[in-house]
């Protein structure tokens, strides 16, 4: 595998160019608008919302109708403030570059598409920019794909495969058909066990990409670029997709990604998830759990603390140093409107008092969780049977956590006893409330 790809950095190709006939909305798919008040945006600015939420993002090419009137709506579309959303800054205008605050921007361009669809993403992949080593290919119609489908994408490719699909098992009963006269009988039932149904966004080294495309040039019989890539031969991946990368196509498709829309917190405010519970009590496990489940950063002040030890800071002075560092990390994550989950025992009214300051200055959505475990005999066989996962670190004995300050934490959202609910169903527990 060659260095630059798996450091490369990642373009996208925005397909917006089709006019939505089965949609009967009477206006280009990606200008429809999805989702009322707060949540209503059109379908294009819903998708390129997640694609910025793309590790290693550079530039993104958002495809066009031709027509000039298609063509000047979506550029006004894009170029709407940015949606906030978990991502990274973006200029509209097509340029790149670090932010006046040191960030690096997302170029963002608008091209006009062509005839046919592979004469659109042939336009997205011209216009850009060299030194992209991977391609991404998504249809703005699958605008609610998670973040989590396009970075398996990228590691995939990354890794060393030349193209890269996610997909879904097909849980149907395919039949395969021919026309008999008026009607059509079935010549074949495939066994669906081998079957999987593709989504995008496709992903590709971008030599492949453009060798697979330069090969079909002039031709209408693929449906998609990964098709392009078998046809020369290549080896196309499978990644798992995601429900939610639905191709809006028809209007039913269109009521429900209104309700998904509706259901985003992201297109609002963003999530922080603060724990609070004494050693053992199975915060670090819930908080992995969690953070899977929501594609949030795991803020753990283990770990900052031990790094501070590292750095030369006598273990003694760690103390509430450890808590402002984990804040200050949290509060750039939320500054970039990505979700948190905060992981530290946070005993005192004054430690929780600055967590909730943090969401009310940022805007975040605080959830504040207190896990217990109430069965001391539990809790002592957990104390007494952890081991450091951080090097360096001294985990309390039971003496120690039996001896320390604790308050019920009034107002928290949640109190979970983790002697009697598992890891997974607490972070299911906390999820719903998130959502």
């Amino acid at each position: 595998m060659e260095a630059d790809v798996a450091e490369g950095d990642v373009g996208v190709i925005l397909v917006a160019a089709g006019r939505g006939t089965r949609l009967a909305a009477g206006r280009p798919k990606g200008l429809v608008t999805v989702g009322t008040g707060v949540h209503a945006r059109p379908i294009v600015v819903h998708a390129l919302s997640r694609v910025l939420g793309t590790r290693g993002l550079r530039h993104v090419v958002v495809v066009a109708p031709a027509d000039e009137a298609g063509l000047q709506e979506m550029v006004d579309a894009v170029s709407a403030p940015a949606p906030a959303l978990p991502g990274t800054p973006r200029a509209a205008d097509g340029a790149a570059g670090p932010d006046p605050q040191g960030h690096q921007v997302v170029a963002v361009t608008v091209v006009p598409g062509g005839a046919e669809r592979p004469d659109s993403v042939a336009a997205g992949l011209a216009a850009l920019p060299a030194g992209l080593d991977v391609v991404l290919v998504h249809d703005a119609a699958r605008a609610f794909t998670p973040a989590a489908v396009f970075d398996r994408v990228v590691a995939a490719v990354r890794s060393g495969r030349d193209a890269v699909v996610p997909a879904l098992p097909v849980t149907d009963t395919v039949k395969q058909v021919t026309t008999d006269g008026d009607v059509e009988v079935v010549t074949a039932t495939p066994d669906r066990a081998g079957l999987r149904a593709v989504q995008t966004p496709q992903g590709f080294r971008r030599a492949t990409l453009e060798r697979a495309h330069g090969q079909a040039r002039g031709e209408a019989r693929h449906t998609d670029d990964a098709g392009m890539v078998e046809a020369l031969g290549g080896h196309v991946a499978v990644v798992p997709g995601d429900p939610r990368a639905l191709k809006v196509t028809t209007p039913g498709d269109l009521q429900l990604a209104a309700r998904w829309a509706g259901e985003d917190r992201s297109a609002g405010e963003p999530v922080l998830v603060v724990l609070a519970g004494l050693p053992g009590v199975g915060k670090t496990s819930v908080a992995r759990a969690l953070c899977r489940r929501l594609d949030a950063a795991h803020v753990r002040v283990d770990t900052v603390e031990q790094a501070l030890v590292r750095a030369g800071l006598p273990a003694p002075e760690v103390g509430a140093r450890g808590y402002a560092v984990a804040l200050a990390v949290a509060a750039d994550q939320v500054a970039v409107r990505r979700p948190v989950v905060a992981d530290l025992v946070n005993a005192v009214p004054e430690a929780r008092a600055a967590w909730e300051q943090l969401a009310e200055d940022t805007g975040a959505r605080l959830v504040r969780v207190e896990l217990v475990c109430p069965d001391a005999a539990v809790h002592r066989s957990r104390v007494e049977g952890r081991a450091a996962d951080i090097d360096g670190h001294r985990v309390p004995t039971w003496d120690e956590v039996r001896g320390q300050d604790w308050s019920a934490w009034t107002g928290a959202e949640l109190t979970i006893d983790t002697a009697t609910t598992s890891v997974e169903d607490a972070a299911a527990l906390i999820e719903e409330v998130c959502r």
